[in-house]
């Protein structure tokens, strides 16, 4: 009940702040799980993505944001886990990967955080894919960051665009941060021409 009251108040807010165009959801597969990996430029990102894909996605959000129990819950409900930041969080990434086993698709964000200045990519993603099996699907998520950017608390009402890309190969023998590394560098040349130098 509590989910899908917040999907329809989201589609309700994207159709008045945020339209969203979607390209290659072809790409995305029907069933079972996979790994959605996409750039994050503004909190709205997951639920564009949401809304975008049209499956329920589980996904990886900071640990501070459980602090206040009440929030923490409602996020929970939406399929949201806690990982802690600043160290290798190994009992989210198995978390992570138990949810794949299970079907669940998964959503996570390669570099880590919104913020320009402290983008990495992390190589925990690697670790998922190899422990999972699962397909990794690629996203760009263009004008978010206008919506909603960084500090401000109230939308603008400006349109959104997501494109899927084709799955990911990797060689069994690539490490978790060389796999990292691509995954980022898919995930860029899915960016609109203006967006891409």
């Amino acid at each position: 009940m509590v989910y899908w009251t917040a999907y329809y108040i989201a589609l309700f807010c994207s159709k008045i702040f945020f339209p969203i165009k979607t390209t290659g959801r072809e790409h995305l597969p029907r069933q079972g799980g996979y790994i959605l990996a996409s750039n994050h430029v503004s909190n709205l990102d997951p639920v564009i993505l949401r809304l975008s894909t049209k499956q329920k996605l589980h996904f990886l959000a900071k640990e501070s944001l459980f602090k206040n129990k009440i929030f923490g819950a409602l996020i929970a409900c939406l399929g949201a886990f806690p990982i802690r930041r600043d160290s290798a969080d190994i009992g989210a990434l198995k978390e992570a990967i138990r949810r794949l086993k299970k079907g669940h698709p998964l959503l996570v964000f390669p570099e880590g955080t919104r913020k320009v200045e402290q983008k990495e990519n992390h190589p925990g993603i690697g670790l998922i894919v190899i422990k999972s099996g699962v397909p990794v699907i690629p996203a760009y998520v263009s004008g978010s960051d206008a919506v909603l950017p960084l500090g401000q608390k109230i939308p603008r009402r400006r349109p959104v665009s997501v494109v899927y890309g084709k799955p990911i190969s990797f060689q069994q023998a690539d490490s978790y941060q060389a796999m990292a590394d691509q995954i980022i560098k898919v995930i860029y040349t899915l960016a609109p021409a203006s967006q891409s130098s």
